[in-house]
């Protein structure tokens, strides 16, 4: 039996959702029926060990911002498609929208499926961006009804975000001292610096407890150290964490007491998937397509101005929230795993191949 080459490309190997989400959907493909390799175009190589660990075929461009690496890139990934006979590109995330239009126009045959991971794509020009190649695109994957509009392809899917909920079955001591934790990329669209206010709030009114921020990389230097600064303006040093890049991301998930998600605008963001499969209680903005998986009675929408009061409520009635906990988990099991996921990509992927 022929194998679909298929070729996953995003922007970078940093920790973050999508990172962990494109390396979850690679493992649980079919190898019998799909040869996959991934391309990252930046040169962050946080996770790319991780990658070829688990035999995945990977590699990263090291590309800066010009006009003479975009060349070079673009040659490179139309070489790798002639030369490992591509038949599907599946790209992810803005910043391949415009390699995805050139390759298109370079291999006519190939077929693109797009998938965004965030409602809003970061400001109007990406916008324009994302409906300007939406041409060239074969098929474009949401996370909800609520994201299909003019910038995607009228055929778009909806294929719901899925995790590996068997990374979360151990059930390690919870830390003694009440532990909030923020995981994700450190970029203003996550809003990590904001918890510092909660916890200049929250230590104003004698609350004992510790918020873990997990996240970095390199490109985000210049916010990390201004959170840093931040944390040490407000004198709540002994209360925030900064943890940086790390691996074990569900120890940390359950040996902590809630996740705290403060986002200016999201998708449906992993992390949220891997807080409820730990059975952690959750605090979160009602951004992107959150609210169709966070609701009042598994969890806690609030908006920013209430996020600190919600914090401690949680604290004050914990009980409550841990109730509010184990019916995110059920939910994550029965409707978030990362097989139905691959199931509905193998489809998706294999419907391309059969029109072509």
């Amino acid at each position: 039996m022929n194998k679909t080459n298929i070729l996953f490309l995003t922007t970078s190997f940093v920790i973050g959702g999508a990172e962990k989400v494109i390396l979850d959907l690679m493992l649980n493909l079919d190898k019998q029926k799909f040869d996959i390799s991934i391309i990252a175009l930046a040169k962050n190589a946080d996770m790319l060990d991780e990658y070829i660990d688990s035999g995945i075929k990977s590699t990263k461009l090291g590309m800066n911002k010009n006009i003479f690496d975009f060349i070079s890139v673009f040659y490179s990934l139309s070489k790798y498609i002639s030369g490992n006979k591509i038949d599907i590109l599946h790209a992810h995330l803005v910043h391949t929208l415009p390699f995805q239009a050139l390759l298109k126009i370079r291999h006519p045959k190939l077929r693109i499926v797009y998938t965004p991971h965030n409602v809003d794509v970061g400001g109007k020009h990406r916008d324009v961006l994302t409906w300007i190649t939406k041409p060239f695109r074969s098929v474009d994957i949401v996370f909800s009804k609520g994201m299909m509009n003019k910038l995607y392809k009228k055929n778009a899917v909806v294929i719901i975000n899925g995790v590996n909920t068997e990374k979360f079955n151990k059930k390690p001591r919870k830390n003694k001292i009440f532990t909030f934790i923020s995981v994700g990329s450190i970029r203003d669209q996550k809003n990590q610096i904001f918890l510092v206010e909660c916890a200049e709030k929250l230590k104003s009114k004698k609350y004992n407890f510790i918020i873990n921020i997990v996240g970095g990389g390199e490109e985000n230097a210049v916010l990390i150290k201004k959170i840093e600064k931040e944390i040490v303006d407000k004198k709540v040093s002994g209360f925030v964490q900064m943890l940086g890049s790390r691996s074990d991301i569900p120890e940390l998930l359950q040996t902590s007491h809630c996740m705290v998600l403060p986002s200016h605008y999201e998708g449906l963001p992993i992390v949220l998937l891997e807080a409820g499969a730990a059975k952690l209680p959750i605090i979160s903005t009602s951004v992107g397509a959150i609210p169709t998986f966070l609701d009042e009675n598994n969890g806690y929408l609030t908006s920013l101005e209430s996020f600190s009061e919600v914090m401690a409520s949680v604290m004050d009635n914990y009980e409550e929230a841990e109730k509010k906990a184990e019916l995110l988990k059920d939910k994550v099991v029965k409707s978030y795993s990362i097989k139905s996921m691959a199931k509905a990509h193998t489809d998706l992927y294999n419907t391309l191949v059969s029109i072509s």
